[in-house]
């Protein structure tokens, strides 16, 4: 949910920094805010979901008062900040209502009020044409985020590492392999998104919310990384573990499918290559031997050592 959050800020930014007293105000309070959903999320399923709803509502509450401000001086985007504020106020609204709510229908209210302002871009497209943003930016700024979770990625292996008592040959190939993965990750989406540009409202849409099950997949690449080396040091994965990184690893390559495809012009002739990879990568997360956990790190370097092979070759060269 914090990418989300991320996400919208980053939209905001491109649109309607004035980067004024009160605006730097509102980012350093929203910063806080952002801190204290960030103590709160592991907690949140279990038993710390009423002070997460809350702390997501400071941090929505910061994102209202900035689109407020934009309102007052920017009137041909006030039609889409009109559609925006409704939207978040609302989501705003059932998030501190699900704080009064026991478990698990506050989780369902959640999902609602996510619902809701994700849908809000879509609702609003033909105005967003009137309040655009600058595409080359947008890519810069999505890049640059994305590279964020990347090294947080890397951090993960660190810490799997680093709660390993006895290290052996199986726990250092291990975070050698994990670190690989994320290495080809890396290079598969920069390679992506250097082939073209937004072009269209319409792609942009797409372009953004990609980015969402991306994320998604490299944080579960990262956290089943960090299990497959501590279960290396005992010769055994757990099923999680796999399905984890395999499934992750198929996620992040089917968003970057959809990514690339955003800002090509015509048809990409390695989609079916990518998809591929993207098969076998989950098939090899669900029925991997659970006997083999360096293994797994392999077999899924090699899937992609072939796809980031395959695309740099397809680069145009210099």
């Amino acid at each position: 949910m914090g990418r989300i959050l991320d996400n919208r800020h980053t939209v905001y930014a491109d649109r309607f920094d004035t980067d004024d007293v009160a605006h730097r105000a509102l980012v350093l309070a929203g910063m806080l805010a952002v801190i204290a959903m960030a103590l709160s999320v592991h907690d949140a399923l279990h038993g710390g979901s009423a002070r997460f709803a809350l702390a997501f509502v400071a941090v929505r509450g910061i994102v209202l008062l900035l689109n407020a401000r934009a309102r007052r001086h920017a009137a041909p985007a006030r039609p889409l900040l009109n559609l925006f504020l409704a939207a978040f106020s609302t989501g705003a609204a059932l998030w501190l209502l699900s704080v009064f709510v026991p478990e698990p229908a506050r989780y369902v209210l959640w999902g609602v009020a996510l619902v809701i302002e994700l849908s809000a871009p879509w609702v609003g497209r033909r105005q967003i044409v009137k309040a655009p943003v600058h595409a080359s930016h947008l890519v810069e700024r999505f890049g640059l985020f994305t590279l964020i979770v990347l090294g947080e990625s890397v951090v993960r292996v660190a810490q799997g590492a680093a709660n390993v008592s006895d290290w052996t040959a199986a726990t250092l190939a291990a975070a050698g392999g994990g670190f690989l993965i994320v290495a080809g990750l890396w290079w598969l989406y920069f390679d992506r998104i250097d082939e073209g540009a937004v072009r269209s409202v319409l792609r942009g849409l797409v372009w953004n919310y990609a980015h969402l099950p991306l994320l998604a997949g490299l944080v579960s690449v990262a956290v089943g990384t960090e299990y497959a080396i501590r279960d290396a040091a005992g010769g055994q994965l757990e099923r999680s573990t796999t399905a984890a990184l395999g499934g992750g690893t198929a996620l992040y390559l089917l968003s970057t499918v959809v990514i690339g495809l955003a800002v090509r012009r015509g048809g990409d002739r390695r989609l079916s290559l990518w998809l591929g990879s993207a098969a076998v990568s989950l098939a090899v997360g669900l029925v991997w031997p659970l006997g083999l956990a360096v293994g797994l790190l392999v077999a899924l370097d090699l899937v992609l050592f072939v796809l980031v092979t395959v695309e740099s070759r397809a680069l145009p060269p210099g």
